[in-house]
């Protein structure tokens, strides 16, 4: 066997498994980075350049190889997407009827990282993937990476498209669905715009992440204290897919999110707060990856106690959650006090 190939196998029989904790699988999550970086032509030691190959597309901002290789290091997340994988493709493989399953990779990067140890430790006739990205170039790392892996015959397709109008053929519906292309708070990034596209032809698919959820509170105040939650302002998952599509919410610009209270007393500013459920029990929640990070309201506002915001998820090329202030009947009267002079 390829050495490189074998040692991807010890590392994703590991990554694989599905009783081992995401905290255990750090060190071959890091194993991995190490390899797909040795083994990759794209230098990941560039200090300059780093946006160079980044797009602004209809739908988000699609990032540049170099920012999407930078993904693989950040452990904890590549474990939780690796593990739900290989677990959602198992799943599908219980009830395939002997057929392999299908999975489609919208946004690839330059290591389709997702993917390898799912390849390295299932056969061919058991997996097949359709590998997508945006960028021609970013397409051809992966490639060179699988191929330098003797991995080729677990990938049907290469697919260079825009995830987010991507036709996907009759013959080659996918059973699972990956798409790791978010940022905090599912903005900048078209995460949302991705999997509205793909789940529409394949409403069957399993999602990974299945559940993004997008809550309204306060950061934590010490590392061992959990953030506080207000409430959800806004979900992306199968349920949420499908309500967007069946009804009027979601055929505009906008679509549909939560009103939120604020409490009478504000103790810090509101953040919003990201929780990722990737498939089935595995979950990423605050402050556990890049993703999870507590992040401010747009615009940074000044927001008194009791305050009302009612939210919505802005589509388009800049993708994210916005808010107005709700006016109150007390903030109105207080409106009219202050412009009275006109």
């Amino acid at each position: 066997m390829n050495p490189a190939r074998a040692e991807l196998a010890a590392i994703a029989a590991a990554l694989c498994d599905p009783q081992r904790s995401l905290a255990s699988l750090v060190g071959e999550a890091v194993q991995l980075r190490r390899l797909v970086e040795r083994h990759s032509r794209l230098s990941m030691e560039r200090q300059d350049g780093l946006r160079d190959g980044e797009s602004f597309l209809p739908s988000g901002w699609a990032i540049s190889p170099v920012q999407a290789g930078l993904c693989a290091r950040e452990p904890y997340r590549s474990a939780a997407f690796i593990q739900g994988l290989a677990l959602a493709v198992r799943e599908r493989l219980d009830v395939s009827g002997g057929r392999p399953v299908r999975v489609l990779y919208a946004g690839c990067g330059p290591f389709a990282l997702l993917a390898l140890p799912v390849m390295a430790v299932l056969d061919a006739d058991l997996v097949q993937f359709a590998i997508l990205d945006v960028h021609a170039e970013t397409l051809a790392y992966a490639r060179e990476l699988i191929t330098a892996l003797d991995l080729d015959s677990h990938v049907g397709e290469y697919i260079c498209a825009d995830a987010a109008s991507y036709r996907i053929p009759a013959g080659a519906m996918p059973h699972v669905i990956v798409s790791e292309t978010m940022n905090t708070a599912l903005g900048k990034e078209p995460q949302v715009a991705i999997l509205r596209n793909l789940h529409a032809q394949a409403p069957a698919a399993a999602l990974l992440p299945a559940a993004v959820t997008v809550h309204l509170g306060l950061d934590r105040r010490a590392p061992d204290e959990p953030c506080t939650d207000w409430g959800r302002v806004f979900t992306l998952d199968a349920d949420a897919l499908r309500a967007w599509k069946q009804g009027s919410n979601g055929q505009g610009d906008s679509l549909p999110a939560a009103s939120i209270r604020l409490p009478e007393v504000l103790e810090q500013a509101p953040r919003l707060l990201t929780r990722i459920r990737v498939y089935g029990d595995i979950v990423l929640g605050d402050h556990e990856c890049s993703l999870n990070l507590p992040l401010p309201l747009p615009g940074k506002p000044t927001l008194a106690g009791g305050s009302v915001l009612d939210f919505h998820y802005r589509l388009g090329g800049q993708p994210g959650l916005a808010f107005c202030l709700r006016k109150t009947p007390e903030s109105i009267q207080e409106s009219h006090k202050t412009d009275s002079h006109y």
